[in-house]
């Protein structure tokens, strides 16, 4: 099976398998726009990178949920109408304004599949909280991580996309029972160090992660895009750790298949 991950910026990218494609959270404005999250305001400071074409034929849509870094109208507008979409339910109805004809609507726990001319996919809709202070994260509102099982010809494949989170030890009996190849986590340590405290993951929590779910491959995402999420890369790369690749705005990383 051919792996490739293409990284839009932020949160955004573009996951193939063979000729299967998966997008997640489609946020493309531009360099500079500064969007307004109620509590604080906060600049995009890198531009995404993407070609026309590239979210042409996207076979299922992955929304986390409904802040403007995650799905913005330059990213709804890119949405096929026939494109299938899962989302957690604080985005939909921006989805169904959108026109959206074949929306998913998981809460946590929830599993969906669907067949793709010869792939099998189940969805199943995983916690999400936005937050270590739990104030915060009641403001910041309820999220979805995702977890896939794809299967074709024999061959399997498990994806955690984790959405924006931090960690929490009660996610450990969620895949107690789950093979995780591949593993995308929503870095930056957002707002860290601020009276609001830290809405996703930083390098300290993705180490525990990373030994409770012992994925094959770490692919991070949502680092240095925006100008609150305030942990530089620089905090994973010193882990060293070979099952970790850094993907580049409009960059494309080839995945050996998961042993």
């Amino acid at each position: 099976m051919e792996i490739t991950l293409k990284r839009i910026g932020g949160a955004t990218f573009i996951l193939s398998l063979n000729d299967l494609r998966i997008a997640c959270d489609p946020a493309l404005s531009a360099r500079g726009t500064v969007h307004d999250f109620f509590w604080f305001r906060s600049e995009r400071i890198e531009e995404p990178v993407y070609s026309p074409g590239d979210f042409d034929g996207i076979d299922l849509w992955l929304v986390t949920h409904n802040h403007l870094d995650h799905l913005d109208p330059q990213g709804l507008a890119q949405i096929n109408e026939n494109s299938e979409v899962v989302s957690n339910r604080n985005a939909a109805g921006l989805l169904v304004k959108q026109g959206i004809k074949s929306l998913a609507v998981l809460d946590w726990g929830e599993t969906k599949g669907f067949h793709f001319r010869e792939y099998d996919i189940r969805v199943t809709a995983v916690p999400a909280v936005h937050g270590v202070n739990p104030v915060s994260a009641f403001f910041a509102g309820r999220g979805n991580g995702y977890f896939l099982e794809i299967s074709t010809g024999g061959e399997r494949v498990g994806v955690y996309i984790t959405g924006d989170t931090v960690y929490k030890r009660r996610f450990r009996k969620i895949f107690r029972d789950r093979k995780t190849d591949i593993l995308i986590p929503n870095m930056g340590a957002a707002k860290q160090g601020s009276w609001i405290m830290t809405l996703t993951l930083n390098a300290k929590m993705l180490r525990k992660l990373m030994n409770d779910v012992d994925p094959a491959l770490v692919v991070p995402v949502h680092y240095g895009t925006f100008e609150h999420y305030v942990e530089p890369v620089t905090e994973i790369v010193a882990f060293n750790d070979q099952r970790i690749k850094f993907v580049a705005p409009g960059e494309t990383l080839c995945i050996q298949r998961p042993a």
